[in-house]
């Protein structure tokens, strides 16, 4: 169980009532054409640290208890950000990308499902990303119109904040920066992979940060502050990625190791080697605790976390 200190009281949010959203939220096996709705269960509900979904309702929590108003808006953005990171993977894993065989210890979903329909579950997980936020705010308009008529505001602020994060600008724009620099004589530079890791990793984080905090209404400057340390977080946690692709097992990881050797991709660790990576983590660590202390409230639990993400 994961814990936060938000507004100098104790919430918690677990694993198992995000898993319990997802799977309430998708759709259920049988339903829709084909195998398509039993390999976007398999793709999102395959296990991970739901990092993003927890990220995105805790900091909903730093700026209101409303609990009413987490249900009808945080907790369906944390299921549609979650959409939008399977499906990442999904895409990720093809034979035309990182051409992995297994993520989180099991088959991959173009191994699993074939390659025609790792395609389409990732397309579908995208699309039904914008279902899940759409049929949100018709919920919230026909069983809480007082909100509607209040936070609609805020709603589509984090709509526009999630959706623009994830496309061409975020992280699909560092997913084709990534895949141009395979292979190639350009020299690819400290800045170069900063900003493949800020638009490939980092904005998803950003926007679990900033659509939590924006659809509970919190202000410019907080989100702009929680903006900053999503940047942090997704830059150490990519590097932290890239060390773990070099040092740690397949039992450990339950995907594919030495996978950025494999596609003679540039990281920061084949460039400038482990201890300059392990250097960087922690430096963006100290970063991103020193600017998360900015924020009200005690925040001592949601250290501990960052500890434990970027401890090397």
């Amino acid at each position: 169980m994961i814990s936060f200190i938000a507004g100098g009281k104790t919430k918690v949010i677990d694993l198992q009532t995000i898993e319990n959203l997802l799977g309430e939220s998708l759709p259920q096996e049988g339903e829709g054409y084909g195998v398509l709705s039993e390999a976007m269960r398999y793709s999102v509900l395959g296990g991970g640290k739901r990092l993003r979904a927890i990220m995105l309702i805790e900091s909903f929590r730093l700026f209101s208890d409303d609990r009413e108003l987490e249900k009808y808006t945080a907790h369906p953005f944390a299921c549609a950000i979650e959409c939008i990171h399977g499906y990442s993977l999904v895409h990720d894993d093809l034979p035309a990308m990182d051409n992995d065989e297994y993520r989180r210890g099991s088959l991959t979903t173009h191994k699993k499902f074939g390659h025609a329909m790792g395609i389409l579950t990732g397309d579908a997980l995208l699309n039904y990303s914008m279902e899940i936020v759409a049929k949100a705010g018709e919920n919230l308009a026909k069983y809480k119109p007082d909100y509607y008529l209040d936070n609609m505001h805020n709603f589509i602020s984090a709509t526009g904040v999630l959706f623009r994060k994830a496309g061409c600008f975020g992280m699909i724009g560092g997913q084709v920066l990534d895949v141009e620099g395979f292979g190639d004589d350009r020299k690819i530079d400290t800045e170069d992979l900063s900003l493949i890791c800020e638009l490939k990793t980092a904005r998803l984080f950003q926007a679990a940060l900033c659509c939590g905090a924006i659809l509970a209404g919190a202000d410019e400057t907080a989100v702009s502050l929680l903006d900053e340390i999503g940047y942090l977080m997704g830059l150490a946690f990519q590097i932290r990625d890239d060390i773990l692709d070099v040092t740690a097992t397949f039992s450990e990881t339950g995907k594919d190791v030495s996978s950025d050797e494999k596609n003679n991709k540039s990281t920061f660790v084949s460039i400038y080697g482990l201890d300059f990576a392990r250097d960087k983590v922690r430096s963006l660590y100290e970063e991103m605790t020193e600017k998360l202390n900015r924020l009200p409230g005690d925040k001592s639990e949601f250290c501990k976390l960052f500890e434990k993400l970027y401890s090397l």
